[in-house]
Parts: C-alpha cells; sequence; structure tokens
C-alpha cells in the first residue's frame, strides 16, 4: 500500500472507529453515576477528607478516582445527564483511536489493526460507561503505546511518558 492510499485508509479507518464507539456508549447511566456526581460535589466542598459521607460507618475512605468524580460533577454542572453521556461518547472514542494506533504500532497492518479494534471495542461494550474505569483502559492503552514506541526508538522520553501520561505520537 502506497503512502497515500494508507493515509487515505487511516482516515476513514478513524473515523468509522470514532463512529463505532460512539454508537457503543451506553445512553443509560448506571446507579454508581450518582454517587460520583455526589463524592464529587462533596470533595469540591470539602475537600479529600477521608470520608465517605454516604456510608453509615465511619471507617476511613480512600477516594480512588476523585479527580473524575469532580470532572463528572463539573460536567453535571455544566450539561446534566446529557453532558455526562456525552463525556462517555467522547472517552470511548478516545479508547478507540488509542487502540488502534497502538495496535498498527504492534502488527503494522492497518487492515487488521482496524479489524482487530472493532472487535475489541465490541468486546469492551459491557465496559462503557460513565466510571473511572473508563479513563483507565485509556491510560492503560497509552502506557502500552509508550513501552512500544520507547522499544522501536530507544527514546528515554517514552520511558519517561509512561510514568506521567502524556500525549504524543511517536
Amino acid at each position: 500500500m502506497d503512502k497515500k492510499t494508507k493515509i487515505k485508509f487511516n482516515v476513514l479507518a478513524i473515523i468509522c472507529i470514532i463512529l463505532f464507539s460512539a454508537v457503543l456508549a451506553p445512553k443509560t447511566l448506571q446507579n454508581d453515576t450518582f454517587y460520583t456526581i455526589s463524592i464529587g460535589e462533596h470533595i469540591l466542598e470539602n475537600g479529600v477528607d477521608m470520608q465517605d459521607p454516604f456510608a453509615w460507618t465511619d471507617l476511613k475512605y480512600t477516594y480512588p478516582h476523585w479527580l473524575y468524580d469532580v470532572g463528572i460533577y463539573l460536567i453535571y454542572n455544566l450539561g446534566g445527564m446529557t453532558g455526562i453521556y456525552i463525556s462517555t461518547v467522547i472517552l470511548s472514542c478516545i479508547l478507540g483511536v488509542l487502540l488502534y494506533i497502538t495496535n498498527i504500532k504492534v502488527n503494522k497492518n492497518n487492515l487488521v489493526s482496524f479489524l482487530f479494534t472493532l472487535g475489541v471495542m465490541y468486546l469492551m461494550k459491557d465496559f462503557i460507561a460513565a466510571r473511572a474505569q473508563l479513563v483507565t483502559f485509556i491510560l492503560f492503552v497509552l502506557e502500552i503505546l509508550f513501552i512500544e514506541c520507547f522499544l522501536e526508538k530507544k527514546k528515554i522520553g517514552y520511558a519517561v511518558r509512561i510514568n506521567d501520561y502524556s500525549i504524543t505520537y511517536c
């Protein structure tokens, strides 16, 4: 495949992946979504106080994804449940595109990477939700991409990016 055809294929593949990923994002929200919104509001009002205000016990609570909770609360304030749905669609699309880029880096075949990405996104459809795990999936794929870039180019910058999750294209 020549360079011009490869670019056209990649653009078309990314558009298809974005559309497919957007369709996979569920319109219904989980019960956790309401908890996430409430915890985000609580953190903005009280800071990270290591107490779960919604529990019946006095046990210490570590907020494992406080930044996501705050972000979802802010999105909810701006756009309500529709805003949360749109953020889930965007995160799903980011995951799909990153999977495609990582697959190209690993196997060097664009068609196989495209088909594999569609298959993986389809299998992950039950896990695409307005939850912090979606961000974790994105960070995991980024980590694999940076490891592959480091192994290919032997530049220490890619190894450092594994820890700080900076977004670059190698």
